[in-house]
């Protein structure tokens, strides 16, 4: 259990089997290579990577809407290893793409020349009420014609300065309102200058309209029936393209294929190679050594395998290398970050607390099973990661956890089973005999049990470090790690002594512990430290540090299970207080309205229990980070990456039985 044994490897084979033998090694996925230098992907595979994904994106736009379900949950399409080369010299993927490029590039067309028909007749709403032809409204020798908008307001005002100054202009609104006037503006040549400066004055748009036979009316009429058209084109195109989207599956499974693919053509360029041979060296986890062993000897009898240990100074990759039952809950120690190599894994140590702080947060035996029974549902999906499948069993096993929180503490549900009708009295017998104390009438019980259960996994952080430091650092182990050790289990002792759970005869055992573990701390930090000042201060703070850093700020800290399932537990019987009937149902009303109520009462508890989930993995997470981690954990670790095979899109599965 903890930080797996990692080993250097170098794998020396014949040129002519670099391909084959990289194709095997990212299948296997069990080595991180060491590029002797940078590798180049290849330009062929990166553009068509770029046009299938393209591709992709296009399609998705023209399939269905997915269901209510099938929007919250997305789960990848499968494929089978054993049908994928097969699958993918099938598929003409490029003619396929080709074909869909003049489909997209065909109906671009018919919608940009939709827009411009839309603009055109938005531009000729304005003047639908003018009678000449728009070929018409052209200079003759002498006149000339202005179209624009003028503001209302400002209307009367050209009128009044076009007679001020004499213009020779006839104005006539065509469309106006309170904010616009749409004008007509009929001028003679020799007053354009002049008519033209007045007009700018007073912020006039100039409009200029396309030359069509037929008047603004005949032509809007006439672009009606061409958007018409154009939208029974684009249906007919559209659902051209649409026939083509189930096709989005086999797209998705030529990129994944080509990415990969190039991504282990990246690869082979930064292995070094010679005339006949390829060396390439990288890190592996000691139990794959023999299966990777066992995969070339029958491949590739000639290639051989050097195994060393690594060397000092070298940047090894740390992998976590737990039993079966406690994998899943490295997914909590993933997400804070890779302890350092020769550091100490803590998933195993954080299991057992994880799952009973996320029991105790959520505490309610029925919105477990709910929880359980969604969680096994997933895992029966082939379509679903190792990696996705360990973190869907942490919550598997924090839902057994707030099973059984729920059954000691009488909770289903709330109070459900409390109010179950007299005919099911058997199930109310059964839980009074399994309830062990009651969460809300027993709080301060409850909240004891949370401050103790903190206590425990603060003082099991201290004692992981003490044992850890008794092999690198014995002066620290026994002058800081023990003292500090004492110091939190003295101070438990003084509050029981103090509050009449131990006999009051124990005091000055107690007192001569922690004077004695407090001189520790001091003589570390006397020592730790070259100026005098810096030891009073680390004297005085170190032991200030245990008592309100350890014994009382992290323990009180696990007073928020307290409060999550508590407040949880009373959501849930307000909800039952509110939409259970309180009286026996009688006639079609009262079945419709019970009804009514049943629905609205499953719709509230899974809100809580959506709520609720979110709530006890947050805290319960944050407790093993800020509380646990701090006492001991050693970060600086490189996750290690093998070389694998990656898919974005499908998931490729070796197993279609």
């Amino acid at each position: 259990m903890g930080i797996a044994r990692i080993r250097k490897i170098e794998v020396l084979g014949l040129q002519k089997d670099r391909e084959e033998v990289m194709t095997l090694l990212q299948r296997l996925g069990v080595i991180e290579l060491i590029p002797e230098k940078e590798g180049t992907p290849g330009v062929a595979h990166a553009a068509h990577i770029a046009e299938v994904e393209e591709a992709i994106s296009f399609l998705r736009s023209f399939q269905p809407k997915p269901g209510l379900l099938e929007g919250i949950i997305k789960l990848r399409p499968l494929v089978y290893e054993s049908e994928l080369n097969e699958f993918i010299g099938r598929f003409d993927y490029a003619g396929f793409i080709t074909q869909l490029e003049d489909l997209r590039t065909k109906l671009k067309h018919l919608l940009q020349d939709k827009e411009r028909l839309a603009q055109e007749r938005q531009l000729l709403k304005p003047w639908q009420l003018l009678t000449i032809p728009l070929d018409r409204l052209k200079e003759s020798r002498s006149c000339g014609v202005i179209l624009g908008v003028l503001k209302g307001e400002k209307l009367q005002e050209f009128l009044r300065q076009c007679d001020a100054e004499k213009l020779c202009a006839w104005c006539q609104p065509v469309c106006a309102d309170n904010a616009n006037a749409s004008l007509f503006i009929l001028y003679l040549k020799d007053d354009f200058e002049r008519l033209e400066a007045l007009l700018k004055t007073l912020h006039f748009n100039f409009v200029t309209l396309p030359r069509h036979k037929g008047t603004a009316r005949e032509r809007a009429a006439e672009i009606d029936r061409q958007i018409s058209l154009l939208d029974g084109q684009v249906a007919r195109v559209s659902a051209e393209i649409a026939r083509h989207a189930p096709e989005q599956f086999k797209l998705m499974v030529v990129y994944d294929y080509l990415a990969n693919v190039n991504k282990r053509d990246e690869v082979i360029r930064g292995v070094a190679a010679q005339r006949y041979t390829f060396l390439l060296r990288g890190w592996i986890r000691r139990k794959d050594i023999a299966v990777l062993e066992r995969a070339l000897s029958e491949r590739y009898p000639a290639a051989a395998l050097f195994i060393s240990k690594p060397a000092a100074g070298d940047d090894i990759p740390t992998a976590l290398e737990n039993p079966v039952l406690i994998q899943p809950f490295e997914a909590v120690t993933n997400l804070y970050g890779q302890p350092a190599y020769a550091g100490q894994d803590p998933t195993g140590f954080l299991a057992p607390f994880f799952a009973i702080s996320f029991g105790f947060c959520l505490l309610d035996a029925g919105y477990g099973l709910v929880l359980a029974l969604v969680i096994l549902f997933f895992l029966r999906q082939k379509q679903i990661s190792p990696h996705g499948k360990n973190f869907l069993r942490l919550f598997l096993f924090a839902s057994f956890a707030t099973i059984f929180a729920g059954i000691i503490t009488g909770s289903f549900f709330g109070d459900l089973i409390s109010r179950l009708p007299e005919s099911l009295g058997a199930l109310k017998v059964l839980q009074k005999r399994l309830v062990i104390f009651d969460p809300v009438k027993d709080s301060l019980f409850f909240l004891g049990l949370t401050l103790a259960l903190g206590f425990t996994q603060i003082l099991t952080g201290v004692c992981i470090k003490f044992f850890r430091d008794l092999r690198t650092d014995k002066f620290s182990a026994f002058v800081l790690d023990l003292p500090t050790l004492l110091v939190q289990a003295g101070l438990l002792l003084l509050v029981l002594v103090a509050s009449g759970v131990l006999p009051a005869g124990l005091l000055k055992f107690v007192l001569a512990l922690l004077i004695t573990a407090s001189c520790g701390v001091i003589f570390y930090q006397w020592t730790a430290n070259r100026e005098i000042s810096l030891k009073i201060f680390w004297s005085v703070f170190g032991i200030y540090s245990i008592i309100t850093g350890n014994f009382l700020a992290d323990t009180l800290s696990f007073s928020r299970i307290f409060a999550l399932g508590l407040t949880g537990g009373l959501l849930g019987m307000a909800l039952n207080t509110m939409l259970l009937p309180s009286s026996p149902v009688q006639g079609v009303g009262g079945i419709l309205g019970l009804a009514a109520a049943s629905l609205a009462l499953c719709a509230g508890h899974l809100i809580n229990l959506a709520i609720s989930i979110l709530g006890a993995y947050v805290h319960t997470s944050r407790l093993q980070y800020l509380e646990f981690f701090t006492k001991f954990f050693e970060s600086g670790g490189r996750q290690f990456k093998p070389f694998k095979l990656e898919n974005k899109y499908v998931f490729l599965s070796d197993n279609n039985s």
